[in-house]
């Protein structure tokens, strides 16, 4: 055992005098250089080496930050985005889900994950959803759905499901958006819709109640009260003569009322023409059929040249009557009274304005002016409330708007505006009822005001 221990250092020995041997013969052989100088040289190069290395390792450990921080980011952004995003196999097999996704089935993400996702869906709509991931798979493009899934908590969930395969078409992204509350929103609007179809219906009913049924009784009073004023005037009374004036009064006020009920649902419903249309002249004649109508008025007319609009001919002439009308109605017994019809611009947009100098009215109650059956506190004069409802309506449909400005003692100015870009199409039978929040309480409304009327004719 000795000797196998020296004969092992031996040869130790001999290797390392070898190798220095041939190390020395290389190094004879190559240039390596042995000044002083040139080993500094060497040694700089390899400390700025050095400190390449240790700048290259600081920004690729600043990089791994910056990354992780956006990973981070996105990988947020992913899992609380407000919609399901998840990864399907061909089978159907929720291979990633977002925490979002997870929620949405009331289900943690960990146990979701390998489950089929045909078996959220009601049972009813399963045949129906693999034939949809089967025809995602099939094409490379967007396909979407709209399906009803299934919670544990029973819950409705109506759910719109938009998927697109991807790489080898192994597997799809599929992102999956709650549509519960917009499904009921819609169910509620239709459901809406469907009263407010049932209401016009019953509003038109009433509307030919109105003009038939109700003129045949008026007729008959309107009548009768003119033969006994003309037959027997002579054997009655001055007392009982009033009392059948009254009556006859009555008949045509309640005429009148019918006239305005009806115009009042036909400026929302009936077939418009549009056309050119000249408001100036149109205006004109207005006045020149006021002043017939009261020739001692003392009332000045200012009417502005050229105003030529798109609408319907016969109901702007409905909406002028009623402005113009209603400012000769109240300024034109006053002293020095103006009336004038013109055009301006408002906020860049085209306006038309009647305005006057008559008893104003006070702002605070300017949103009473185009409601039906409603006046201004303080106000009289002839009219059933109705006439600026009307112009409300026949504005509304041609896209305009219509608005008051007034002072009380002052003046009133009564502005509105047209879009001819904004003609709205008639709605006939067959058609999309009106959505006028107002039409449903019409009825109601109209009945209240007959059932008024009724009740303050005077009875003999």
């Amino acid at each position: 055992m000795g000797i196998d221990k020296d004969r092992s250092l031996l040869t130790d020995v001999v290797l390392r005098r070898q190798a220095e041997e041939l190390l020395k013969a290389n190094m004879a052989e190559s240039d390596v250089p042995r000044r002083d100088d040139e080993l500094h040289r060497l040694l700089h190069e390899l400390q700025v080496h050095q400190i390449e290395l240790e700048m290259q390792n600081a920004e690729i450990r600043q990089g791994r930050d910056e990354l992780e921080k956006v990973l981070e980011k996105y990988t947020d952004l992913y899992d609380f985005a407000p919609v399901g995003y998840f990864i399907l196999d061909r089978i159907g097999a929720v291979r990633a889900v977002n925490l979002s996704g997870a929620s949405l089935l009331r289900i943690e993400r960990v146990r979701l994950l390998g489950q089929p996702f045909g078996q959220f869906v009601k049972s009813e709509s399963r045949p129906f959803f693999s034939r949809f991931l089967g025809e995602v798979f099939a094409s490379r493009d967007k396909v979407s759905c709209e399906v009803a899934l299934t919670t544990k908590k029973n819950l409705p969930l109506i759910v719109q499901v938009e998927a697109v395969a991807f790489g080898a078409l192994q597997e799809c992204r599929v992102a999956v958006i709650d549509s519960t509350e917009r499904k009921m929103a819609e169910d509620a609007l239709q459901q809406a819709l469907s009263e407010l179809k049932a209401a016009n219906v019953e509003l038109e009913a009433f509307n030919y109640s109105v003009s038939h049924d109700l003129r045949l009784p008026l007729t008959i009073l309107n009548s009768y009260s003119q033969m006994l004023q003309e037959l027997c005037g002579h054997k009655i009374d001055e007392k009982c003569r009033g009392y059948i004036q009254k009556i006859f009064d009555g008949t045509l006020q309640m005429n009148r009322l019918i006239d305005a009920l009806l115009n009042f649902s036909q400026a929302g419903r009936s077939e418009l023409h549009p056309d050119t249309v000249d408001l100036s002249n149109m205006a004109a004649k207005i006045t020149m059929e006021l002043k017939e109508t009261d020739p001692r008025r003392e009332v000045t007319f200012r009417i502005g040249e050229g105003i030529v609009v798109f609408g319907d001919s016969d109901l702007l002439r409905v909406v002028l009557d009623n402005v113009i009308g209603n400012a000769w109605k109240y300024a034109g017994n006053c002293e020095g009274a103006v009336i004038e019809f013109g055009v301006t611009e408002i906020d860049g947009t085209t306006a038309y304005f009647v305005k006057d100098n008559g008893p104003g009215f006070d702002m605070a109650h300017a949103d009473r002016l185009f409601i039906p059956f409603l006046r201004l506190p303080g106000t009289k004069g002839e009219g059933h409330g109705i006439g600026l409802a009307t112009v409300e309506r026949i504005i509304r449909r041609h896209g305009g708007r219509i608005w008051a400005v007034g002072e009380t003692g002052k003046s009133a100015c009564f502005y509105f505006t047209l879009s001819a870009d904004h003609v709205s199409i008639p709605h006939s039978r067959n058609n999309k009822t009106d959505p006028n929040p107002r039409a449903k309480s019409g009825i109601s409304a109209l009945t209240r005001s007959l059932a008024n009327i009724a009740t303050t004719s005077p009875v003999i």
